[in-house]
């Protein structure tokens, strides 16, 4: 650990424990900035189209008077980041850089919503904490970090602790997977898989107690083992592969037998510190009420987010871009597009799910029916309620999409 200030630091130092080593904060900051570029740079290169212009699937900017970036411009700011990413994975105290890919990634954030993915904004600000912190202050960047990881998996539980999730979104999501498991597994209750935002929200609080510490990261691992053979089983969603990766390399860096740093470190009053606090462990809390977006909240796969299905004619079907007419549900009416699966389609990720997004994505398509717009609509499905998984829907045609909140 470091000493005096001009003293030489060993690399490494003896935990005192079946006579393995301790890594140093340097070593864990070198690791987590390895695995936290690496996560970033797999993912852009799974969802390359979506953060770039040339695609039909609408740009969603934060403001409609951005424009979109035009080619190549939209592909040298594409290849800009990986390029920094790949900088940052070469130098060994690349803060900088660091602070360049920020930069970079926050303005193409800006001219499209739907690239506010969980792994991408989760990582961006760890990227943040390591150029703040990281090489001046490793032992500030590693709680920062550790307080980014306890809160994304407090609230990624409390998300799924609704009906909606054991009912509809985990059958779905598993069901490639458990075809192959015996019946008795097939036709387990779906009361019992409560269990999974159970496990979550324990990982979160065993990760703040140092005698639980190193039980939490071997649920965590086999949470997330067991998540990526799903994924695998189904083959969705490839673009959070590499993510499920790197938070098995976060937990295990940033906690296995980590017994010094207690809860309270985690919460000290920097104002960096603060700032991340408030955006992983406190703004989350108003999604709840709909004052906070429910992927900037750890809400994947939650079944806690609003849905959508845009209503179309076999007139408006015609008029559709090739790429969105194979998300068109047509083998009974009516016939309906499920932007999500366009999205996944076209992107290789979900779709952004806020009503803001859905009634953006109508309009284009209302732009595509040109005299047929009357026969699109948009149906907005809002959040389940927690207990019984009932949703209140919402109907608005291209003459009201303004009307939606």
């Amino acid at each position: 650990m470091p000493k005096a200030k001009n003293q030489t630091v060993p690399a490494i130092e003896p935990s005192g424990r079946f006579g393995s080593a301790c890594p140093t904060p340097e070593q864990k900051i070198a690791w987590l900035k390895i695995g936290i570029a690496g996560a970033l740079l797999a993912s852009l290169g799974l969802s390359w189209r979506l953060w770039t212009s040339a695609r039909t699937f609408p740009l969603i900017p934060v403001n409609e008077a951005l424009p979109a970036i035009p080619f190549p411009l939209d592909y040298i700011s594409f290849f800009a980041m990986i390029a920094l990413l790949v900088a940052i994975l070469a130098m060994p105290r690349p803060q900088k850089l660091v602070l360049a890919f920020l930069v970079v990634a926050v303005l193409l954030a800006l001219f499209d919503q739907n690239r506010w993915q969980p792994w991408f904004y989760q990582c961006c600000f760890m990227l943040l904490a390591l150029a703040l912190y990281g090489w001046k202050k490793p032992l500030a960047a590693l709680n920062a970090l550790r307080l980014i990881v306890v809160c994304t998996y407090l609230w990624s539980g409390l998300q799924k602790l609704n009906a909606n999730f054991v009912r509809e979104t985990w059958p779905d999501m598993s069901g490639p997977a458990f075809s192959h498991l015996p019946h008795f597994v097939q036709n387990i209750p779906p009361l019992f898989w409560l269990i999974i935002p159970i496990v979550e929200i324990a990982v979160a609080l065993g990760l703040l107690t140092p005698a639980l510490r190193n039980f939490a990261v071997a649920l965590a691992i086999l949470t997330h083992v067991a998540i990526l053979l799903t994924l695998l089983a189904s083959r969705e969603n490839t673009v959070v592969w590499p993510w499920n990766l790197a938070m098995i390399l976060f937990v295990l860096v940033l906690f296995w037998q980590e017994k010094e740093t207690t809860a309270r470190q985690l919460f000290d009053r920097s104002a960096f510190q603060m700032a991340f606090l408030l955006f992983f462990g406190l703004l989350p809390a108003l999604n709840f009420a709909g004052l906070w977006d429910s992927y900037l909240s750890a809400a994947l796969y939650s079944g806690n987010t609003d849905q959508q299905a845009i209503y179309v004619s076999p007139a408006v079907i015609d008029r559709l871009p090739p790429t969105a007419r194979p998300h068109v549900w047509q083998a009974s009416q009516p016939f309906f597009l499920d932007v999500n699966r366009w999205s996944y389609g076209e992107l290789n990720v979900p779709i952004y799910p806020e009503p803001r997004i859905y009634r953006r994505v109508t309009e284009r398509i209302c732009s595509y029916a040109g005299n047929a717009s009357g026969d699109v609509r948009l149906r907005i499905i809002d959040r389940p309620n927690l207990f019984t998984g009932v949703r209140r829907s919402e109907y608005y045609d291209c003459d009201h999409l303004d009307m939606i909140p």
